[in-house]
């Protein structure tokens, strides 16, 4: 029986040093597996910004202003000009409307009439007659329009108009 003992403990411990190796081959990989699994969600969690505690954080709301519609006011009298061209009387006569979101502009024009009158009149009576007979003189005009309005406005603190709108232009 010591014989029989000492032949299965050489024949057992050759393959229980060959299974233990096999186990932690297999323990080993098995390791480095989940590892790389873990590494891979882990690093993908990282780059699309969530690190699952978005319950704990407060999620944060931008909410744009809601543009209001656009508003009309025409300016009455129309803008009446005289130029000399070549020694002969010539006439422009614009009729003006100005458009903002802001309804508070609109008694600010109103307010400021007589100085925002004189100084479009003298920024028309500036410019050349042959230049406002082209279509590209004539959006100089408006934007020219634009700036001096805005400029009587801005100087008062008042809001500013968008645009403006030639609805009537007569050159004679």
């Amino acid at each position: 029986m010591a014989e029989e003992d000492k032949t299965e403990e050489a024949q057992g411990g050759d393959q229980p040093t060959g299974g233990k190796s096999k186990k932690k081959l297999v323990i080993i990989i098995v390791i480095v597996t989940l590892l790389a699994i873990g590494l891979s969600v882990g690093v993908t969690v990282f780059l699309l910004g969530s690190d699952g505690s978005e319950d704990s954080e407060e999620i944060e709301i931008i909410e744009e202003p809601v543009k209001l519609p656009a508003a009309y006011m025409e300016i009455n009298p129309p803008f009446l000009v005289t130029f000399d061209v070549e020694g002969r009387q010539r006439y422009m006569q614009v009729y003006v409307s100005v458009s903002s979101r802001d309804p508070a502009v609109f008694d600010a024009i109103d307010h400021h009439m007589p100085l925002i009158r004189s100084k479009v009149i003298s920024s028309y009576s500036a410019v050349k007659f042959d230049e406002v007979q082209s279509d590209d003189g004539k959006l100089a005009l408006q934007v020219k329009t634009i700036e001096v309005i805005n400029g009587v406005l801005e100087g008062e603190g008042a809001p500013l108009i968008e645009n403006v709108f030639f609805t009537n232009f007569v050159l004679q």
